[in-house]
């Protein structure tokens, strides 16, 4: 700054020697519009001695708020007395002005009008000053060292792992990584965000020199492909909390993990979690099972009825004088002991083939103690133990052997059924032969034997539900109530023995045509499962298959 600048102004007033608007970059961007460029007209009806005293005016605060250390005011100042007086010299206090300010393209920008206003004959104004030539081979090295002041880059980004690339059309300028400083000149480049897995970010920056610059990427996961079928095909599905489709989805998806829910009336909710890889198509098939029916109610009824015909047999083990008044009393105590047994020990969630399986095994443990006792004596101080602990043991094979196989409802209504008619059968034909009761209580055993092994048989070849179960034994009770009513129609003599006979066709009959008549209902147990494919069509788009795989 000079301060005897004043006195030049008033000799160079009248050769307006406004310095020529420069055009170029500054830091490889199009140098920038500059306050000088767009002065206000002055007032033409001023005359010369006022517009010197008041450009003199601006030249002046200008130079005390610059010492004062206010660039902003010094700036506003200085291009008001250019404005009325364009002296060269007033560009490079300018310059200086912005430069303090920080604002390096704007320094620049004047100083290289200064040093292209410089005339070519000019001379120093007082002793002081370095001669114009020279100061304009300094001003030309400063504004070298400003326009290789760097800039400070810094990006964050999610995820934080990041490569950071910055370039322009003279290639790459500048590699670097997310939440680090980078250095590079002012100007403008393409910056490219990159991380393994995640879609590439491209875009521009303008950097001015010698500033920092700090800017938020948010990357997005490269996409897959979900494909998703749900049996059955009312089923809701959920992606998250988000509610999706019903029956079947397929959507492209970021890739990551996602946690896919299904649930439909009635069955049990499935719940899985997936992760979608990318570029890669990820196909699921969920089935959701039944809700398993409960069989705890009928269990605990069971419970106290098998608690009380266990305790009363029991105690006829004990030779008393009162032993019938003794087993009623010791009957009504099992069955309270049963009920409590079975309300606080069996589980509220017990699966109904369990119950189911207990229940019968009971049934047929009783029979097995109670004939196979009679196989021996016909004593009830040793038959009705017999029958005691058999309903017992009976019970507890039944209900461990339902818990390891998990059996369903269906299964164990067959196994019943066939334990029911296994036995009936035997039971008839001991009436039918009236036998000694050695014979007839191992008719009866033999029964409920092939009862049983056929009951094994048939869950272990054949998946049967509780209807179909349910009308074949409707079948057997039909042919039974029709032999006894063909026996009556027969012939007015009913002796036991034909009335057995005929319950025994009729039976036979019965369970065979039912048999037949619901063969449709069930399908045998065959290897089939779900299977989800891809087929590719003629103009090669691929197409998600849904479909059934297995061997005959």
């Amino acid at each position: 700054m000079r301060a005897g600048l004043a006195i030049v102004l008033v000799v160079v007033l009248g050769a307006h020697a406004h310095a020529q608007p420069a055009v170029g970059f500054i830091g490889g961007r199009a140098a920038p519009i500059l306050a000088i460029d767009d002065c206000r007209q002055a007032d033409p009806s001023l005359p010369p001695e006022q517009l010197r005293a008041r450009g003199s005016e601006h030249y002046q605060r200008g130079v005390t708020l610059y010492i004062q250390g206010d660039y902003p005011g010094a700036v506003s100042e200085l291009v008001a007395a250019y404005c009325l007086i364009p002296y060269y010299t007033i560009l490079k206090d300018i310059g200086q002005a912005y430069e303090r300010r920080l604002e390096y393209e704007q320094a620049i920008a004047y100083l290289s009008r200064y040093v292209a206003a410089v005339p070519a004959d000019a001379k120093a104004t007082t002793a002081c000053e370095p001669p114009p030539q020279e100061d304009k081979a300094n001003v030309l090295r400063r504004i070298s060292v400003l326009s290789n002041l760097t800039a400070k880059v810094y990006v964050e980004t999610t995820p934080p792992d990041t490569k950071i690339t910055l370039a322009n059309d003279g290639g790459t300028k500048a590699f670097g990584t997310a939440r680090k400083q980078i250095d590079v000149l002012g100007g403008s480049y393409q910056m490219t965000v990159e991380r393994d897995g995640f879609e590439p970010h491209t875009q521009t920056i303008d950097v001015s020199i010698g500033k920092p610059y700090t800017t938020y990427v948010q990357l997005e996961p490269l996409k897959g492909t979900l494909s998703v079928q749900v049996t059955p095909s009312d089923a809701r599905l959920f992606i998250g909390k988000l509610y999706v489709a019903v029956g079947s989805y397929t959507t492209t998806l970021p890739s990551g993990k996602y946690r896919i829910t299904a649930e439909s009336p009635g069955r049990v909710r499935a719940e899985l979690e997936l992760e979608v890889l990318p570029g890669k198509l990820r196909r699921e098939l969920i089935e959701l099972a039944p809700i398993p029916q409960t069989g705890r109610r009928q269990l605990v009824v069971a419970a106290a009825i098998a608690g009380g015909f266990a305790a009363g047999g029991l105690l006829f083990a004990f030779d008393q004088t009162d032993q019938a008044e003794i087993s009623t009393a010791g009957g009504v105590l099992g069955v309270a002991a049963g009920l409590a047994g079975a309300y606080f020990q069996v589980p509220r969630d017990l699966p109904l083939g369990t119950s189911n399986m207990t229940i019968t095994s009971t049934v047929a443990g009783a029979v097995a103690g109670y004939f196979g006792a009679r196989i021996f004596t016909d004593q009830d101080k040793f038959i009705q133990p017999a029958f005691g602990a058999s309903i017992l043991l009976g019970g507890a094979v039944g209900y461990i052997a339902g818990e390891r196989m998990k059996i369903s409802p269906g299964d164990a209504a067959m196994f019943n059924s066939s334990v029911l008619w296994g036995t009936t059968a035997g039971s008839l034909f001991a009436i039918s032969f009236d036998p000694p009761r050695p014979v007839s209580s191992g008719l009866v055993l033999s029964g409920l034997g092939m009862g049983v092994i056929g009951g094994v048989l048939l869950t272990r070849y054949y998946d049967l539900s509780r209807n179909h179960a349910l009308l074949i034994d409707i079948g057997g009770l039909v042919g039974v109530v029709g032999g006894l009513a063909v026996a009556s129609v027969a012939s007015e003599t009913r002796t036991q023995e034909r009335l057995a006979n005929y319950s025994l066709g009729g039976m036979a009959v019965g369970l065979i045509g039912a048999g037949i008549l619901t063969r449709d209902l069930d399908i045998p147990k065959i290897p089939v499962t779900p299977s989800v494919g891809a087929a590719t069509s003629s103009d090669g788009k691929t197409t998600t298959t849904y479909g059934l795989t297995g061997t005959w």
